[in-house]
């Protein structure tokens, strides 16, 4: 019965992938019968403009969105800097992500650049940007983030260390990296360790359900570099195309997924769990819970080969569902889009495609299914035993509802469902932009306008972008994300340009109701400091019921976690329920519309916290992120410690709780040499923040530095230590308690403790020199000198570097970096030999440690 089951299975995979070829190769006729028109860069298409213009009914809204890029302050940004070479990962373009990095209360953007071509020197790409949202509609570029320039292609923002601070994961062409969040700087996370590849599409998830972040890495192909190789071509719907822009010139790249082991770090566990896809070539990943058995699944956008569906097996491993469920979709993938777009009580997947491919609305099933009788996770679990057809399944419905043939002549990449109009539908935007070379010199790639479709009570999906003129210009388009960056209320759009730079479009269509959340779930140190990720919202308003995810794929962009919710004419919701991953459900009561609310997970109290506050309160925040900008410019920029002390002051008046502003006034002022005043600070700090690592480590630091009892190194040893509970894979306080057991004569527990900071930081300078220090004080010459050797080349040719911290973790300092015996190896001046390396350490050490008093 089985074998017969399997053998049906698989007829109907053939058979769909028969009515696929035969639904491309009609593509393919209507795509060369409008070739000329795709192969023109700017030229209309004004058959299909005028078709669609006289299909919209009377209800549609009016598209109002204004291109507001150069005067929100992101006209600088470059996608891409150069002359193409005809080579794949110039071509694939890059993404956005928003987040609230800085923790003010509104969405910052990240914004990656691709960079430029292939084999210039780093220095001649273009650099990705992170902008701080002012809050009055305009951005700036923040100082927190260094100079980055690579190929780049997608960025997510996720909590990774559960310290309510958003970090950052970015990809590219032989680029992963991990950024974490120091409150005023991103500083790469150098224990991240990535292998070389095609990373492309990035996504957090917490799918163990313990409580931090999880990340899932798609590589695309194994791409060789190899700019003389343009002459070879072959052929994609009559086209000739450089085989160098052509995927299935190369091999597939597998995928990676990074389980987040806490104070471990990542373990790369995709193969183990059975979601590597070595077989895909994949381009984005989406983390949602399609099942409904509270474990976040994942579908994976493979290009010219199966899309996948792995269920979640609670943690334990992933089963493919993808055939079964009917969504194993051979074809060129690229964005990914989920939302319940009928309202029908489950989340449906919305994917684009490549050329004459028609772009997918896979409805679920699964809500008909419950309606039944059946269960989507009970179903699911007897799939995976052979007993039963799945009950998840999901049939593409995109021809019906005016998504599939609109988009035969299109390339579409990054895409969102939005209520853009706050009607209580969710709405479609749909970035596009061909891969086809125009005849220029040097040749340039195909513009093609952007998709909005305006979802007619779920019935039909209307293109509304002929009739603005921000959508209706054609671009190269491959990024796209939506926020309300401006927090009035209504979701905006970002679109990422490929042959310029960002677009932001502020959204002025006439709105409805809505009803804005920002959700705090508990991290797994059981504070509410999370984004809600994995969440789901269902609201009842006015008879209708409403249900939206946390979550977000697009194309290499991400979209704000901020949960927006359109009533149309309803004024509030009268009830709401927040399915928290990996937590309970909670219901919420009545809420009122045009407004702002935060829900902590656990806490049965909503907060208001829209912007609609007094005008003395607007005006002290204001007055607040002025004094604390200001301050960190002092800091960093001028090392104008006084002026920073000041500011900082100013700042702590009108906010007294905030930990940045405390942290950095104390390191003012331990830059002046005021260490019992900076302690002073960084124990009101320890109050009010009981968990902030940095505090307890600094503590401990000035503390030891300044010892003159044991009993003041015993003070200084226990804040380290509990830095150290609190982040284990932070290396700084480990390197402190190893000084401290340096200058106690404890050189047997220095030297565990130092091997540990090199394991886990393989160039931390002061690692390798005090354990050189080590195996000098215990006669083994050779082996201190290999270690300064070591130590030195870490370092590099500049021996001291200017704005280097003592383990690497940042490269321009807030303050002077000290530990107990910084003063040692940060002036060592690179001797290699142990007897002059450490002459002065030496007899620092044979001085001891302060006696008891």
């Amino acid at each position: 019965m089985l074998g017969r089951r399997r053998r049906r299975l698989r007829r109907a995979a053939w058979t769909a992938v028969a009515i696929a070829a035969a639904a491309a190769a009609g593509g393919a006729l209507l795509y060369r019968a409008t070739r000329p028109d795709v192969r023109r860069p700017g030229e209309a298409l004004p058959e299909i403009t005028s078709r669609l213009s006289r299909g919209l009914p009377p209800d549609a809204p009016e598209p109002s969105f204004t291109d507001v890029t150069a005067a929100a302050g992101l006209g600088d940004f470059v996608a891409f800097r150069g002359a193409r070479s005809s080579q794949l990962p110039e071509d694939m373009g890059s993404g956005a992500a928003w987040g609230d990095w800085d923790g003010d209360g509104d969405d910052d953007l990240f914004l990656v650049s691709a960079g430029g071509p292939l084999g210039v020197p780093d220095g001649e790409l273009a650099p990705s940007l992170l902008y701080e949202n002012r809050g009055d509609g305009g951005f700036r570029p923040a100082a927190g983030f260094p100079d980055t320039r690579i190929h780049g292609m997608a960025a997510a923002w996720g909590d990774y260390d559960g310290d309510g601070r958003l970090d950052l994961a970015l990809s590219g062409f032989d680029t992963l990296r991990l950024y974490r969040n120091h409150g005023a700087s991103l500083v790469r996370d150098p224990a991240f360790a990535a292998p070389p590849g095609f990373w492309a599409g990035v996504t957090w998830g917490d799918f163990d359900n313990d409580r931090d972040l999880d990340l899932y890495v798609c590589g695309y192909v194994r791409y060789a570099p190899d700019v003389a190789a343009g002459a070879g071509v072959t052929l994609q719907y009559g086209t000739a195309v450089p085989f160098t822009l052509n995927p299935a010139s190369f091999e597939p790249e597998r995928n990676l997924l990074y389980r987040n082991d806490g104070a471990a770090g990542f373990a790369e566990v995709a193969a183990e769990l059975g979601v590597a896809n070595p077989t895909g070539r994949s381009l984005g990943a989406l983390w949602h819970d399609f099942d409904g058995d509270g474990w976040l699944d994942l579908y994976v956008a493979n290009d010219i080969s199966d899309n996948a569906l792995y269920l979640n097996r609670r943690g334990r491993g992933f089963a493919d569902a993808g055939l079964a469920a009917w969504v194993a979709d051979y074809r060129g993938a690229m964005g990914l889009a989920a939302g319940d777009w009928n309202r029908d009580g489950d989340d449906d997947l919305f994917v684009t495609h490549w050329v004459a491919q028609e772009n997918a609305l896979f409805d679920s099933l699964a809500a008909d299914a419950r309606g039944a009788g059946g269960t989507a996770a009970a179903a699911g679990d007897g799939a995976a035993a052979g007993d039963e057809p799945p009950a998840l399944r999901f049939t593409d419905v995109a021809a019906a509802h005016g998504l599939g043939q609109i988009a035969l002549p299109m390339v579409g990449w990054g895409t969102a469902f939005a209520d853009f109009d706050s009607d209580g539908w969710l709405d479609l935007a749909v970035a596009n932009g061909s891969t086809f070379e125009t005849a220029d010199a040097p040749k340039r790639l195909v513009p093609q306008p952007p998709f909005l479709f305006w979802n007619q009570h779920g019935h039909h999906f209307h293109d509304l972008a002929p009739a603005s003129p921000p959508l209706a210009e054609p671009i190269v388009g491959r990024g796209l994300a939506v926020a309300d960056y401006d927090r009035d209320g209504d979701l905006d759009l970002l679109l990422v340009r490929l042959d310029g730079g960002a677009r932001l479009l502020r959204n002025d269509v006439e709105q409805g109701h809505r009803l804005t959340l920002r959700l705090r779930s508990r991290t797994a140190s059981g504070e509410a400091l999370g984004r809600g990720d994995g969440a789901t919202v269902i609201a009842r308003a006015g008879g209708i019921v409403l249900r939206r995810t946390v979550t977000s794929a697009s194309y290499l962009s991400q979209d704000s976690a901020t949960v927006h919710l359109g009533l149309g004419a309803a004024a509030g919701v009268d009830a709401l329920e927040v399915r928290w991953l990996g937590g309970a459900a909670q219901t919420f009561p009545a809420l009122a519309g045009d407004a702002v609310w935060e829900l902590a997970e656990g806490d049965p109290v909503p907060r208001r916290a829209d912007e609609a506050a007094p005008a003395d309160e607007r005006a002290r925040r204001a007055e607040f992120w002025a004094a604390h900008r200001a301050a960190m410019d002092a800091l960093k920029v001028d090392g104008d410690v006084e002026t920073a002390e000041r500011l900082f002051r100013r700042a702590l008046e009108l906010d007294p709780d905030h930990e940045d502003a405390r942290y950095y006034l104390a390191n003012s002022l331990a830059s002046q040499g005021r260490l019992d005043a900076a302690l002073d600070q960084l124990d009101a700090l320890r109050r009010s923040h009981p968990g902030s690592h940095r505090a307890h480590k600094q503590w401990g630091v000035l503390r030891a530095r300044s010892a003159t009892t044991a009993a003041d190194l015993d003070a200084a040893e226990a804040a380290l230590e509990r830095a150290l509970e609190l982040n284990l894979e932070e290396t700084g306080a480990l390197l402190a308690l190893a000084e401290i057991d340096l200058l106690r004569g404890r050189d047997r527990e220095a030297d565990r403790r130092l091997e540990l900071v090199v394991r886990t930081h393989p160039r931390s300078v002061a690692g390798l020199f005090l354990r050189g220090y080590l195996a000098y004080a215990r006669g083994a010459a050779a082996a201190s000198r290999s270690l300064l050797a070591a130590a030195r080349a870490a370092r590099g040719e500049d021996r001291v570097p200017a704005g280097a911290a003592a383990e690497g973790e940042v490269r321009r300092r807030m303050h002077e970096e000290q530990t107990p015996l910084s003063e040692f190896w940060q002036a060592w001046d690179g001797e290699t030999e142990p007897e002059r390396a450490y002459a002065a350490l030496r007899l620092r050490l044979a001085a001891g440690a302060p006696a008891a008093s």
